[in-house]
């Protein structure tokens, strides 16, 4: 197996560690702030680890080099992470990682017209066709959904994309560390606001699987694939997750998303793989 089928098998896994994050909080029936409260602090925790078997005693030295875009980036991650948790509670996980998914084409949007980038055809076409898919999921009236719901998973992504463009703006600076503060802000917000948080041993104990260990070894794999293969290659990986993340929900809860919400996701899904195939074609 060669480096480039390495990254590959890599950044599958990665996804299929993140993948059952939607199922594990519609599962929990706790208040979605007492949810927060210790998934930011598991968060923290796990990212803290992760990042300590990378830099050891230099760890201080790369979350003070984040600089000001860190604190942005932490200010976007804590506020996407609140808006991701109230989205996935009202609105469910389809409709929800549908709406997330596109972050990545919003963040080259958001890249060409603060950092000057230039935007491929693709991306643009891509963009629109993602806009028409979302529209039908948030104008969703069937038995379930949630427009509330719908609302905060589109500023949960906008501002995810704001996340991704602000790492961007510094590329030669691992902007990583700065994902430990987001979530200690997003457990601190979610204290104040909604109190002690309350919750069942065996939530408790799969939250802090999840939390802890899962999506902080999920992302570090993630974020290692791009320096194997492309980004587009990374992006169609990703679309694991919209996929895997309501099929579990569905398997393990029984939640069936809408016919609207059904017919935009694959409205969204098939402008992603299109967008991603088209720039596999243009790195090759």
């Amino acid at each position: 197996m060669n480096d480039r089928q390495r990254a590959l098998v890599m950044v599958a896994f990665g996804v299929l560690l993140l993948s059952p994050d939607a199922l594990v909080l519609r599962w929990i029936s706790a208040d979605p702030l007492h949810v927060l409260t210790w998934r930011g602090l598991l968060m923290a925790a796990g990212m803290a680890f992760v990042l300590w078997l990378r830099y050891r005693a230099a760890l201080p030295r790369a979350l003070l080099r984040c600089g000001w875009a860190g604190v942005g980036c932490a200010l976007c991650y804590c506020i996407s992470t609140i808006c991701f948790l109230q989205a996935i509670s009202l609105a469910g996980a389809a409709s929800t990682l549908m709406i997330y998914s596109v972050s990545p084409l919003v963040a080259g949007l958001a890249s060409w017209a603060w950092l000057g980038e230039r935007v491929p055809l693709r991306s643009v076409v891509a963009i629109g066709v993602s806009a028409l898919g979302i529209a039908l999921i948030v104008s969703d009236d069937s038995p379930g959904a949630n427009l509330t719901g719908n609302l905060f998973a589109l500023a949960g992504a906008a501002l995810l994309a704001l996340n991704f463009t602000l790492a961007r703006s510094r590329p030669t600076i691992d902007m990583s560390p700065a994902l430990m503060p987001g979530a200690l802000l997003a457990a601190a917000f979610a204290f104040v606001v909604g109190g002690a948080p309350v919750l069942q041993e065996a939530e408790l104990m799969v939250l802090a699987v999840m939390a802890g260990v899962l999506l902080p070894l999920g992302f570090m794999l993630v974020q290692l694939g791009p320096r194997r293969i492309g980004a587009a290659e990374v992006g169609l990986l990703l679309l694991l997750e919209v996929v895997l993340g309501p099929v579990w929900v569905w398997l393990v809860l029984g939640e069936v998303p809408g016919p609207t919400v059904l017919v935009g996701g694959a409205v969204v899904i098939t402008a992603l793989v299109g967008h991603a195939l088209a720039g596999w074609r243009a790195e090759r």
